[in-house]
């Protein structure tokens, strides 16, 4: 069975994210067989096949994949071929050897690493597969009231007078984890924050080892929230190249790929509830200066955090979220609301979001460029 991450993991549970992965492989290699000029469909089959590179050295890290590696070696007559099975096989060694000592470390150095359980049994954590979409759908957030400290007592663990401590620890979903650095806002803002009632906790940001904890909660949000399919979750190897920042509970947080801020989340029964705004707020003065939305409710959210609409596209069936109801998003164009590109603009902070506002643009891309390529003042939309 799977240790507890940053531990090794299990042969069953990481084939089911292997066979998945090539699956999207051949879901995206169709779709640009049918359009093979398309730029965007291009990159699909990229990250598709970086992503299943990436699952397979996990795999090869498993008992299960080791065994499979060596009995291929044997079976093998291209002695090119053997010796790229042995590089495999020697990276997949020396990669479960750094998770069985990452884990030693989270635990306080109790080696705890016992793989003799490889029966195909499952620690019950949710399926770790991924849901590939074509745009950027951010997470419906829950309305709360203000937040105080978290529930339970994680002194030991959660030394926030610390800042930047490597003896900072937090607890998420029973997984210890030690971020590289936290991040507070400065008082005046904070105190801005607390007027409008809204949260303004520190955030505490993840080493690429823990992204996979991240990733859960994104996961169990998903699970527990009726408009699922407006949210992307990329997969653990995305994940481990962005800045991942959370509340010392884990249950919101928010992400940068490069500029863009992307995943952002609350669960409803997080410690800080209305924390969005301030959360936003962090994402920008750490660099992050557009995003990407179904337009729905949150631009309105986005448009009070200083974000501008600067272009838009149409709604095309064929690019539907997997599992996308009609029905359910009904009152936004039928079910069928644009995507919406947004800058950030700081003179803009606390605006008011115009339904429409963005020029229509025929490709993501554009729409894309159009708001790296924005500067704050263009727009008095």
């Amino acid at each position: 069975m799977c240790k507890p991450k940053p531990g090794p993991r299990c042969t069953p549970h990481i084939r089911k994210r292997l066979d998945k992965a090539a699956d999207r492989i051949d879901s995206a290699r169709a779709a640009l067989n049918e359009n093979p000029s398309h730029a965007r469909l291009q990159r699909r089959v990229a990250a598709a096949e970086a992503a299943y590179s990436d699952t397979r050295d996990l795999y090869d890290s498993t008992p299960g994949g080791q065994n499979e590696l060596c009995a291929a070696m044997t079976a093998e007559p291209e002695v090119d071929r053997r010796t790229e099975l042995a590089r495999r096989l020697a990276a997949g060694e020396q990669l479960r050897a750094e998770q069985t000592e990452a884990l030693r470390r989270a635990q306080g150095g109790v080696d705890n690493d016992n793989e003799r359980n490889e029966r195909g049994e499952h620690d019950g954590r949710a399926d770790d597969a991924g849901t590939p979409r074509k745009v950027l759908e951010a997470v419906r957030l829950e309305p709360g009231t203000t937040g105080g400290s978290a529930e339970g007592d994680r002194g030991a663990l959660h030394g926030s007078e610390d800042r930047g401590s490597p003896s900072t620890r937090l607890l998420i979903d029973g997984h210890q984890v030690r971020p590289v650095v936290d991040h507070t806002l400065p008082e005046a803002e904070r105190a801005g924050f607390a007027t409008r009632n809204l949260s303004a906790p520190t955030l505490y940001e993840l080493a690429s080892a823990d992204a996979g904890v991240y990733r859960q909660q994104m996961l169990e949000l998903t699970h527990k929230n009726p408009h699922a399919a407006s949210v992307h979750v990329y997969d653990e190897a995305e994940y481990r190249q962005m800045r991942l920042l959370v509340t010392d509970d884990g249950k919101a947080g928010v992400a940068l790929k490069d500029d863009e801020i992307v995943s952002a989340f609350a669960h409803k029964d997080c410690a800080y509830p209305r924390s969005v705004q301030s959360m936003l707020r962090q994402a920008t003065r750490l660099g992050g200066h557009r995003l990407d939305c179904f337009d729905t409710v949150l631009p309105d959210m986005y448009a009070d955090a200083g974000f501008v609409p600067v272009a838009r596209l149409a709604w095309n069936d064929d690019y539907a979220p997997d599992g996308w109801d009609y029905q359910l998003f009904g009152t936004f164009n039928g079910g069928r609301p644009d995507v919406v590109f947004m800058a950030y603009d700081p003179d803009r902070v606390g605006g008011i979001y115009t339904p429409g506002a963005g020029e229509y643009v025929d490709d993501y891309d554009i729409g894309i460029a159009r708001a790296q390529a924005y500067q704050p003042g263009m727009s008095k939309t």
